[in-house]
């Protein structure tokens, strides 16, 4: 996955050192392995997995524990991905 610019931490809160590399580093491992667990469900759409995980992590960034909302984030997000294009196919077939 390519790598997406950095979210800042907030600076009115005092924020133990290095916490932000931490976070971004766990928040890097857990979409690999979101992305490996979706690719093993479905071979072949590495383009839409990583989609709905872009999607979920900038919709996981506006909560206070982004590490914690992005699986369901991103699993819900695939979800909506498929079903919308399954439901197109079958409308052109």
């Amino acid at each position: 996955m390519k790598a997406k610019q950095t979210k800042p931490c907030p600076s009115n809160v005092e924020i133990p050192p290095h916490f932000c590399e931490d976070l971004m580093s766990a928040l890097g491992k857990l979409k690999a392995r979101l992305f490996s667990r979706f690719e093993k469900a479905l071979p072949g759409r590495g383009q839409l997995i990583r989609k709905a995980i872009e999607e979920a992590e900038e919709l996981a960034w506006q909560t206070p524990f982004p590490h914690l909302f992005l699986p369901d984030f991103a699993e819900v997000r695939l979800a909506e991905i498929v079903t919308t294009r399954q439901a197109v196919f079958a409308r052109a077939a």
